[in-house]
């Protein structure tokens, strides 16, 4: 994972009130909880005594208490109690849990992949939903690092071939530029698809500055956008599971249905046809080898690929920046 990076990797209902959740995320496994007033927590599944899951235990008076001795931590991973020294007993800082920063924002957990600091930079969402509503969610788990999902969003070139049915059919195999971007951790394509007539394709570096909003957006660490006009766009988010899962949601957002009963006909047909389209990209995505992509691993680009050799030039330095002394995954 790239580390000091805010990583959307839950819906928020999925954590529900006073009833602790188990989920592996960012190749951890971590517990998920709300104290009595609903604040969120993020710490490692493992009690500091004796490694039991704090997500078998239950919360009591705003704690989060291990279900093999009793233990309780509050949301900042403080020990509150260990029943066997008594309540005014001894309470030692050793027992201290890690508590990961965290947010909820847009109907999501959010957690910073990094050490805690004084101030955060802004949560990677997109500033052009203004107006929108949200037309429904489902996720879909991949049995792939999460870095192949989101090349797969980025692949101007695939639509053709694996969605010829759907969105990639007119059989626009020639792909001029694609004119791409890369600015504050976002990359935004601009892409040009149309039959072969016969003519070589325009190189990216060939190509004039466009003049209309992309078509394609990408927020580091995790978050695509694809917009299909000003009134309807497509989220997808890639939680990393772990080096081989990701969990990807996906959201529909529209602005051109209001009317309840015809918008929830609407939610319904957009949410089955997205996870169509999802499943044709997963059927190619999970037979990907390595499961985690890379720079330098073997694999050859052409440059229609230039959107997806930016990303993972980026991932690189960002992965890359961080000091000698701290550590980071991939």
């Amino acid at each position: 994972m790239i580390p000091d990076q805010w990583y959307a990797v839950l819906e928020s209902k999925e954590v529900p009130a006073a009833k602790p959740r188990a989920f592996r995320r960012l190749g951890q496994d971590l517990v998920f909880w709300r104290d009595g007033a609903g604040n969120l927590s993020v710490m490692p599944d493992r009690c500091p005594h004796r490694s039991a899951q704090l997500s078998l235990g239950k919360v009591v008076n705003g704690n989060i208490e291990c279900p093999f001795h009793g233990f309780q931590f509050n949301t900042a991973g403080h020990i509150q109690l260990i029943p066997a020294n008594g309540r005014n007993g001894n309470k030692p800082a050793a027992f201290q849990c890690h508590s990961f920063p965290v947010r909820e924002a847009q109907g999501f957990v959010w957690i910073w992949n990094g050490a805690p600091r004084a101030t955060y930079p802004d949560l990677p969402w997109f500033d052009n939903l203004t107006g929108l509503v949200n037309a429904g969610s489902f996720s879909a788990r991949w049995q792939t690092h999460y870095t192949r999902a989101i090349e797969g969003m980025l692949d101007v070139s695939h639509l053709p071939f694996v969605h010829r049915n759907t969105i990639g059919r007119g059989n626009a195999t020639l792909v001029n530029g694609p004119y791409t971007t890369i600015e504050d951790n976002r990359i935004r394509v601009w892409y040009d698809n149309q039959p072969d007539a016969g003519l070589p394709a325009i190189k990216p570096t060939e190509m004039p500055p466009p003049h209309r909003p992309p078509l394609l957006y990408f927020n580091f660490p995790n978050v695509w956008q694809i917009g299909l006009g000003a009134k309807l766009r497509i989220v997808n988010i890639m939680a990393p599971v772990d080096d081989e899962n990701t969990v990807i949601y996906s959201l529909t957002f529209q602005g051109f249905v209001r009317l309840p009963g015809l918008r929830k006909l609407m939610d319904a047909w957009f949410n089955l046809f997205n996870r169509y389209v999802l499943n044709e990209d997963y059927a190619v995505a999970r037979s990907q080898r390595p499961k985690k992509s890379d720079l330098h691993i073997g694999e050859l680009f052409i440059p229609a690929d230039r959107p997806i050799a930016l990303y993972l030039q980026h991932r690189r330095r960002l992965i890359e920046q961080v000091p000698a002394n701290a550590e980071a995954s991939e």
